[in-house]
């Protein structure tokens, strides 16, 4: 089981966790991963204000991941049923992932797929190098430092 977390205006990287088992405490490691890098700690109301987009696997339908993420202060976002289009930022994004990386290889054990993982958003640099239509063929780093620079500008 690949959890990914991503940002969905700039479709950045921002949480993954991989695992054997796809469980409700599984998926929140994902989410605690997210949260912490841009928030600094998971502590209640983290994330106030956020919505997370979602499918509706058991996983993340279940009490103990709806009552954190609520802890965090994000607000669930569901995707509609059988139309993963609806939750295409991190479709598209498990797709490159797959692309890139999976297809074609074997993995022995689940620490080579946690490598695969890491590889794909350093070496392969996903967040600061790889081109993203959605914002203009730009990294979602870059848009990141774009809007940034926009916000600081409008702020002066």
């Amino acid at each position: 089981w690949l959890f990914g977390v991503a940002e969905h205006w700039n479709a950045e990287f921002v949480g993954w966790h991989v695992t054997k088992h796809g469980t409700r405490h599984e998926a929140l490691q994902a989410m605690s991963m997210a949260v912490s890098e841009q928030f600094g700690h998971i502590e209640r109301d983290a994330a106030r204000g956020l919505a997370l987009r979602h499918d509706h696997g058991s996983a993340f339908m279940s009490d103990d991941f709806q009552n954190q993420v609520k802890a965090w202060g994000i607000t669930p976002s569901y995707a509609f049923v059988a139309q993963p289009e609806t939750n295409g930022v991190i479709e598209r994004l498990f797709r490159t992932f797959k692309e890139q990386v999976v297809y074609g290889r074997i993995f022995q054990t689940i620490d080579e797929v946690r490598a695969a993982v890491r590889e794909f958003v350093t070496r392969y640099r996903y967040n600061t190098e790889w081109l993203v239509e959605k914002n203009g063929l730009v990294s979602p780093a870059a848009a990141r430092e774009r809007w940034i620079a926009a916000s600081f500008k409008q702020a002066a």
